[in-house]
């Protein structure tokens, strides 16, 4: 029993810290314009340029 503990013990000293809500990076993507776009252009939206992307999300 105490070869676990020790082994958890170590696997808790392993685990990352949590993230919390305030360290994450909010962001806002257009996604109905994105998806209009990629429509007009009969492509789908993962087949677009990364320029053409950013213009629908500026953080990216």
């Amino acid at each position: 029993m105490n070869g676990l503990m020790n082994r958890y013990r170590e696997s808790l000293k392993n685990t990352p810290k949590p993230v919390m809500p305030s360290q994450i990076l909010k962001t806002h993507i257009d996604l109905k314009g994105l998806m209009s776009y990629a429509k007009s252009k009969n492509v789908s939206p993962a087949d677009l340029t990364e320029a053409e992307k950013k213009k629908f999300c500026p953080s990216l």
